[in-house]
């Protein structure tokens, strides 16, 4: 099988730690680093978070491999964008893991030769592999306009950047116009999506439908409890807020679509964020009409909700202590 070489930019948080175990589970991917932003935890955390997440997979993997190294990003957004780690708590647990390491479950040693910075190992990665490359971006998009900075011709000479973040047809989750992790740095993700990379954008419209049920992780082994551990508290907070007992995977969607884009139904779109100052800061623009210019960014619409849940929770089962 020839696989598809992947960075995985990301902000541990819960749904992250789904999407990496996700990541981790599926032969079809060479995870060639994961580097950390600011978004869900603090920069540092988010780095912490990734090295212990990296650590307590593998010990769960059906077979040994090499982990992935995981690099710091920066702990400053681009622009202004701020994040109200009280409510982020609320959702993803005091330390952005839920209850994983909490209690009797120790963090494991930290796994993942720790590297250089997020910026400089995702610009080696785009020079190194250019168009056989896909980034998948599952926070707000710092780390990746830093690189644009750097570089103009480095995110254009990837194959595909795929990123979770904003919406189309629907409201923020952060605000009424904006979804979390393009408000976080409303600035960097514009740089993204205009920096003439090809990018697809997993957003709201999509990601709200793929829901799992915490019924779906009740029994089994140690892993599964580990599961339930990881998914506690976000699932507590949904069932309080919308009355649905579980967790929106956001993130593991992003990451399925880059290994599975069937799963997705996109239309290529104009796409442009809101920079200013008032209530619509960090709003994803998207030209709808008919008569729109060509669009810059493949923004997904539509999903096939059972087939990616079927896909995510196979891959799940293949962890050791699953059942």
């Amino acid at each position: 099988m020839k696989k598809i070489p992947v960075v995985i930019d990301c902000d541990p948080g819960v749904d992250d730690a789904l999407a990496l175990a996700l990541a981790l589970a599926s032969p079809e991917l060479e995870v060639l680093a994961i580097t950390a932003v600011r978004g869900n935890v603090p920069a540092g955390a988010a780095f912490r978070n990734a090295r212990r997440l990296v650590g307590w997979l593998g010990g769960h993997l059906p077979a040994a491999r090499a982990l992935p190294p995981v690099h710091p990003g920066g702990s400053r957004p681009l622009g202004k964008g701020r994040v109200d780690w009280k409510a982020s708590a609320a959702i993803h647990g005091p330390e952005g893991l839920g209850r994983l390491f909490s209690g009797a479950r120790r963090p494991p040693r930290p796994a993942g030769r720790p590297g250089e910075g997020a910026e400089e190992a995702l610009l080696a990665h785009a020079r190194a592999w250019g168009r056989r490359l896909t980034v998948v971006a599952l926070g707000p998009l710092t780390n990746l306009a830093r690189v644009h900075r750097r570089d103009p011709s480095a995110l254009p000479g990837v194959g595909r950047i795929v990123l979770m973040g904003g919406a189309a047809r629907m409201p923020g989750n952060v605000t009424p116009a904006a979804e979390f992790n393009v408000h976080c740095d409303p600035e960097a993700a514009e740089a993204v999506f205009a920096s003439g990379a090809r990018v697809t954008m997993v957003g709201l419209d999509v990601t709200r439908r793929a829901f799992l049920p915490s019924r779906m992780l009740a029994g089994g082994g140690s892993f599964r409890r580990a599961l339930r551990d990881l998914t506690g508290i976000y699932a507590g907070f949904s069932l309080r807020r919308r009355g649905r007992d579980g967790v929106t995977l956001h993130d593991p969607l992003a990451l399925a679509a880059a290994i599975r884009p069937g799963l997705l139904g996109c239309e290529r779109l104009p796409v442009r964020v809101e920079c200013g100052r008032g209530p619509a800061r960090g709003m994803t623009v998207v030209d709808l009409r008919p008569e729109a210019p060509r669009g810059n960014v493949e923004v997904a619409l539509d999903v096939d909700e059972r087939g990616f849940l079927r896909f995510f929770l196979e891959r799940l089962r293949s962890y050791h202590g699953w059942a």
